[in-house]
């Protein structure tokens, strides 16, 4: 069978090339401030565009006369190709700066790091790098926050569910409410909430001790649960009012964009009995008290900065963003686990954080419930329900196999980190921080390892990881799968 009947590859590659044209026009925000700083990197930075813009363009021109259909399995394929072709474009700079990024390998995983959201780095020092690439590794983390496919819905035209499809595609979560009737509305909705508490971060934290540019990076990192930052000492550095307003947008960059909508536009009783997040906010609460009393009672820091530290790093763990504080250090082993189990809980599905996503958690909460129910009542219909709504049983196969999933690829990937001479508990840590996006707390989970110091396989597997954790398995799996490959 001719592959051009099996797969829309012209629509991939006119796909693709809106892609690339995407970044090569972002890639001019950091050749401008190189230019303005008179940095090394203008020749990096000039070069990526002029390549990025020719091929994008090329692929484009070459396919416009892309058929006019796609099907669910095409969605699939085409979100899993990009995500996988658009990190290489986003490291063209890096490639090119090989004084601050030693090898390819490096240059790849600070790529993949910043576009998947994870936040994990090699560069060691922060105060060193010139300010267009700590503004590129920003700029890449706050595009792949809001989502390379939503940019694609906006920028081609709607037909036969072709927008529908990639935006299943890229959230793969159950929980799929639209604020608006037609796809575009909806994406375009989500984008205004994404640049607003962008816009609204920036404005906050230039009012404190940052300067634009300090602000601008770390509202990028905070909206886009990514965790980049331009210093050594991650957030430390800054006032307790910054680290205020970062927990504040993180807070909030965890929750569904659709129920910020509906808050936005004053629907808050829709908002407070959405069970996720009612769920999303009690977690939050209760590490918050575990951790400030760690901190309070046991190791005698004052109110409000226990307070202060504990809300702050539960806030970042359960939304994967992975900011952090000097005081983390000494967390201790009992608060280290706490974590590292928040972790794999990640956020609110429709937002921009990853993880297992609470509403999966939810199901399979009340599913162990009523397989419980079932013992002592053994006849009765016991649907589950989410939202007063009867959940399938598609649905809910659906959770168990991506929790399975899940875990299995987890253990491969610490599994996998050993084989390639890790310790066995920094191989748990980076493999669960990772797989959830939330790289930097690796820095305080296992103080002795540096991403910038691992081997080849072992980046390149924190590397698929990331990719992994950013696709929600199902998309990944995809793009392997013979089934998807052939014609409906």
């Amino acid at each position: 069978m001719p592959f051009r009947n099996r797969f829309n590859y012209k629509f991939f590659q006119y796909i693709l090339g809106l892609v690339i044209n995407f970044i090569g026009f972002s890639l001019a925000i950091p050749l401008i401030l190189a230019i303005v700083n008179k940095e090394p990197t203008v020749y990096a930075f000039s070069i990526s565009i002029g390549f990025s813009l020719i091929l994008g363009y090329s692929l484009m021109l070459f396919n416009r006369n892309y058929p006019q259909y796609l099907t669910k399995k095409d969605g699939r394929i085409i979100v899993g190709l990009i995500w996988f072709v658009a990190p290489i474009i986003v490291a063209l700079p890096y490639l090119l700066s090989p004084i601050y990024f030693q090898s390819p390998i490096n240059a790849l995983f600070e790529s993949f790091s910043g576009l998947t959201t994870t936040g994990s780095t090699i560069l060691k020092d922060l105060e060193e790098i010139p300010k267009s690439i700590l503004i590129w590794r920003a700029l890449s983390q706050w595009i792949g926050g809001m989502g390379l496919t939503l940019i694609v819905i906006l920028l081609i035209k709607n037909y036969k569910n072709g927008s529908n499809y990639l935006f299943n595609a890229e959230f793969t979560s159950l929980d799929k409410e639209k604020v608006r009737p037609h796809i575009k509305d909806s994406v375009l909705k989500i984008v205004y909430i994404y640049v607003g508490l962008t816009v609204i971060s920036i404005f906050l934290l230039s009012l404190g001790e940052m300067d634009l540019f300090t602000a601008v990076c770390h509202s990028f990192g905070a909206v886009s649960t990514g965790g980049f930052s331009t210093s050594n000492i991650n957030i430390g550095e800054y006032s307790a009012y910054s680290q205020y307003v970062i927990t504040g947008i993180m807070l909030f960059s965890g929750i569904s964009y659709v129920l910020l909508y509906w808050l936005i536009m004053g629907r808050w009783g829709k908002v407070f009995r959405d069970e996720q997040s009612r769920v999303y906010l009690i977690i939050i609460l209760i590490g918050t008290i575990i951790l400030f009393s760690s901190l309070f009672f046991l190791r005698n820091y004052e109110i409000e900065k226990s307070f202060r530290v504990a809300l702050l790093h539960i806030v970042s763990v359960v939304t994967t963003t992975g900011y952090y504080l000097p005081e983390a250090q000494s967390f201790g082993l009992f608060i280290s686990t706490l974590l590292l189990l928040l972790m794999f809980i990640g956020g609110c599905s429709s937002s921009s954080s990853t993880g297992l996503k609470i509403i999966r958690l939810l199901i399979l909460f009340k599913y162990s419930n009523n397989s419980f129910k079932r013992m002592f009542h053994p006849r009765a219909i016991i649907p589950i329900r989410y939202n007063k709504i009867v959940l399938v049983d598609e649905a809910t196969n659906l959770v168990f196999g991506f929790f399975f999933l899940y875990l299995i690829i987890f253990i491969a990937g610490a599994f996998t980190l050993t084989l390639f001479g890790n310790g066995f508990m920094p191989s748990i840590a980076m493999s669960a921080a990772n797989i959830s996006n939330i790289g930097p707390v690796i820095g305080y989970m296992s103080p002795e390892v540096t991403y910038e110091s691992l081997n080849f396989g072992s980046k390149s597997t924190l590397m698929l990881l990331m990719m992994i954790g950013r696709l929600e398995i199902y998309s990944f799996i995809a793009m392997f799968s013979k089934t998807i490959w052939t014609k409906n």
